[in-house]
């Protein structure tokens, strides 16, 4: 092999290299409807390691430090963020899905992705008076005491991020009331990764 033909196949393997990787990023930004308003995501946080000091979870719920494992549940698909712009632009925007956080209110209060709803995982223990209502305010249709998923919205939970359990709660929660593990999604990076990465965040009570 000669020279000249040797440069031209390392030449050859380094731009289609880049073209694979190119191939396998997505951008990170997103615009969309939602409650008819329009929501626009980007990665346009200059304060990206300080708005993330404010999404650290110690863990008290097991008892120490803890971390979340990457499948929150059998059945239910773990998400990358370019996973969960795509939900937001698809699912969400056409009524089809929702993005839930599953945090208490005083969390989210510090801050939450836009797009999405509040929907604490206590609200759908089994105890909670208000739990047949909020999974019919989902889709599910009640008779006879007995729920029917069939035209539920497909629901993408998330909480703080890999060192809180809030989104495995809510998980639990729904497949206790039935919910179909194929209509749950679950984005693990949550506030703590999606902070880090300068994502638009929204604060205050919503």
């Amino acid at each position: 092999m000669s020279m000249w033909t040797l440069r031209a196949a390392t030449v050859f393997i380094v731009l289609a290299t880049i073209g694979h990787a190119q191939d396998r990023l997505t951008e990170a930004k997103a615009s969309f409807l939602f409650n008819g308003a329009q929501v626009t995501i980007a990665r346009d946080n200059p304060d990206a390691l300080q708005r993330a000091a404010a999404f650290v979870s110690t863990g008290e719920s097991c008892g120490g430090s803890c971390i979340a494992p990457m499948q929150v549940a059998a059945g239910v698909e773990t998400l990358g963020e370019s996973e969960v712009l795509d939900f937001l632009v698809s699912q969400v925007a056409g009524g089809q899905g929702l993005m839930v956080d599953a945090r208490a209110p005083v969390d989210r209060a510090k801050g939450f992705i836009p797009g999405t709803v509040s929907l604490p995982h206590n609200t759908l223990a089994p105890g909670n008076a208000f739990r047949d209502e909020i999974l019919q305010a989902l889709g599910a249709r009640a008779f006879d005491g007995v729920f029917n998923f069939a035209d539920a919205r497909a629901l993408l939970v998330y909480d703080n991020g890999p060192s809180s359990d809030d989104s495995g709660r809510l998980v639990e929660n729904l497949l206790q009331a039935g919910y179909p593990p194929e209509k749950i999604l679950y984005y693990r990076g949550g506030m703590q990764v999606w902070s880090l990465l300068g994502f638009s965040i929204e604060e205050g009570q919503s």
